[in-house]
């Protein structure tokens, strides 16, 4: 800078330009490409800034957005004062200045949220522009505008090949994380709230009470909530499962602010290609931490910095099965006499009355599977509950009764099919494990992403769509086949009902939330 030009500023520009400079919150070159005029002005485009550029409401950046930030912070924009300056001594450390649909949020929330987005392997900006074209990419800042509105307005945010190539990514790779880890134990919060949304699905109810169980044997003081506990009487720490629901079905939009999702931790169970994950994302990147039910979608939070750890509940002993009210219910009617009593997980394969079970809802690629082969599946004995869900299965007098009869025929079955409802092949556990597993039947599943506990021909069998037919032949018609199955009942249910298992869990889950709670920024 000149000494000529530096007589032309005031001490107050003087001293504005090095909070600026030291900030390292102005683009020189975002600055230039949007102000081409003043290009041969022979000003530094920082100095320009701060003695012209601030009036014309030029902005510094592509996050900054002065009439947005003076709307929101009046005081900014008193005694012609630089509202960038505001924004900078206000809130340090910031790079995100407005609140966008987001106003129930602290900045600081919104620009760790950000931060985190922009590590998540899912996304690139790239991408997201390419999703939705009416966005300006060179003026816009796309990681920030995928949070702060397109979320809010139901835009996709990450590319269907993107998802696919970052989930066998996940796959491969093997670094140490808080997902494979078990941590030690250290201080535990005097209280904890498992919450739930009860007008979400009844199966994210039932994960909801198994971690609740989990957790009290890891000897830790929790207690079982849904959205309508009052939020000012939460516990010391609240774990929320499921946030793709919990926050926007009724009153669970009251919970979602910054003071109890910054302090919080996240159960997610959603897959990353769907549109519901990413309803859930900003509470859990501007969360405490994530526990996935999925593996992969662990290790992608933890490449994102935050902390996170997969994790399956402990499964109950005792089984939900058909009450004796349910038994006129037209569902219950259609089964066999001996499938109405109440079934034992330890019957032989042999013995099972039932050849074949399913639940789940239609898709395009279970259509498929199931219209290609319903020749074949008619010449057995089977119990099929297949349909179009266009809201949650509830606990309303239609649905209340599903979790029970997927358990009670699951434990009269000889083989639980486990189809995928796309092509992504997700280990959904709740299906595969928690309904079928724990209920003595033997999982035949399309391939599913590898899971660290429950293995493909020990713990269930995995065969292509298309080969699944000759599986199935195999188990239910040949010795072999048969001596296979009760290898597989046996191997599960060891790992399933092992009491050392059970104590590992707890022991995992117990100094994760420790290692959550002690973290300072928890």
């Amino acid at each position: 800078m000149s000494a000529d030009l530096l007589l032309t500023l005031t001490p107050t520009e003087q001293q504005d330009i090095k909070i600026i400079r030291e900030s390292g919150q102005f683009d020189t070159e975002f600055y230039l490409a949007t102000n081409q005029d003043i290009a041969g002005s022979g000003y530094e485009p920082l100095v320009h800034y701060v003695k012209y550029g601030f009036r014309e409401g030029r902005r510094p950046n592509r996050n900054f957005r002065p009439a947005l930030y003076v709307a929101q912070h009046p005081d900014a924009g008193l005694d012609s004062r630089n509202p960038f300056i505001h924004f900078l001594q206000t809130h340090n450390g910031c790079h995100i200045a407005h609140h966008g649909l987001l106003t129930r949020f602290r900045l600081e929330d919104l620009s760790l949220g950000v931060r985190t987005l922009e590590q998540l392997p899912f996304f690139e900006a790239g991408d997201y522009h390419d999703l939705n074209r009416d966005v300006a990419r060179d003026t816009t800042d796309l990681a920030e505008h995928a949070l702060l509105y397109g979320v809010p307005e139901g835009r996709r945010l990450f590319k269907a090949l993107r998802v696919s190539e970052t989930l066998g990514t996940l796959c491969i790779g093997t670094e140490p994380d808080h997902a494979t880890q078990t941590l030690p134990d250290g201080p535990v919060p005097d209280s904890i709230g498992i919450f739930y949304n009860s007008g979400g699905n009844v199966f994210i109810h039932e994960i909801a009470a198994d971690l609740h169980r989990t957790l009290t044997e890891a000897g830790l003081n929790c207690v079982l909530l849904d959205e309508n506990t009052d939020p000012d009487q939460r516990p010391d720490l609240c774990i929320f499962v499921a946030p793709h629901e919990f926050f926007h079905i009724g009153r669970g939009q009251v919970w979602a602010t910054g003071s109890i999702i910054q302090d919080a931790i996240m159960f997610n169970t959603e897959q990353p290609q769907t549109l519901w994950f990413e309803r859930g994302i900003p509470f859990l990147l501007m969360s405490a931490g994530v526990i996935d039910i999925c593996h992969q979608m662990a290790r992608s939070f933890h490449q994102a910095g935050m902390p996170a750890i997969h994790f399956t509940p402990n499964i109950d002993t005792t089984r939900g099965y058909l009450l004796k009210e349910d038994m006129t219910h037209p569902m219950v009617r259609v089964l066999p006499p001996a499938c109405r009593k109440r079934p034992d997980p330890l019957v032989p394969f042999a013995r099972r009355p039932l050849d074949i079970s399913f639940f789940g809802g239609s898709s395009a690629h279970r259509e498929k599977f199931f219209a290609r082969n319903a020749g074949f599946l008619a010449q057995y004995r089977n119990y099929f509950y297949y349909r179009k869900f266009t809201t949650p299965i509830d606990s309303s007098p239609r649905d209340r009764l599903l979790s029970r009869l997927a358990a009670h025929v699951a434990g009269h079955s000889r083989i639980a099919l486990n189809i995928h409802r796309d092509e992504y092949g997700f280990f959904e556990w709740h299906r595969i494990v928690k309904g079928a597993m724990a209920n003595g039947s033997v999982v035949v599943s399309e391939p599913c992403l590898p899971h660290p506990v429950f293995r493909p021909g020990i713990h269930f069998l995995e065969e292509t769509g298309r080969h699944i037919p000759n599986l199935i032949e195999w188990l239910l018609h040949t010795p072999d086949g048969q001596a296979r199955a009760e290898e597989i009942r046996t191997a599960t249910w060891q790992l399933i009902g092992t009491p050392a298992g059970n104590r590992a869990r707890c022991a995992r889950i117990r100094g994760f939330i420790s290692y959550v709670w002690s973290t300072p920024e928890a």
